[in-house]
């Protein structure tokens, strides 16, 4: 459990390493309870702790919805959700948690980072 938890906290980092748009990124437990989480230092946050929980809640129920029709049209790899202020990134893990991630600006290519991130660490645990 431990190198897992030690994975997601490094997906964390990359995440807010490789692409300046991130304002902040998460993991959650399938229960919503954050285990990793960072926010770019110089930026101020748009939203509290509490409304990013209860967020949280609303993005893990969505994705409950979502699973119910993997048999038929394959597994969800992300969902965005287009604020004026921000772009709100949801990458279900391998393990039932959650990335969460939001997002400035409206350059598409931030997808294909946070993606080429999460497949690279899954694909090496160590």
């Amino acid at each position: 459990m431990t190198q897992e938890l030690d994975r997601e906290g490094k997906l964390v980092s990359m995440i807010l390493e490789a692409n300046k748009n991130v304002r902040y990124a998460c993991i959650c437990d399938s229960d919503g309870k954050i285990l990793w989480n960072s926010r770019r230092n110089d930026i101020q946050s748009l939203i509290s702790l509490e409304d990013t929980k209860d967020s949280l809640k609303r993005a893990l129920e969505n994705w409950k919805e979502r699973d119910k029709l993997t048999a038929k049209i394959g597994r969800g790899r992300y969902a965005i959700v287009d604020y004026e202020k921000l772009k709100r990134v949801t990458v279900p893990l391998r393990n039932n948690h959650l990335l969460y991630v939001h997002v400035e600006g409206d350059k598409p290519e931030y997808i294909g980072d946070i993606m080429k991130i999460v497949d690279w660490v899954a694909e090496h645990p160590s």
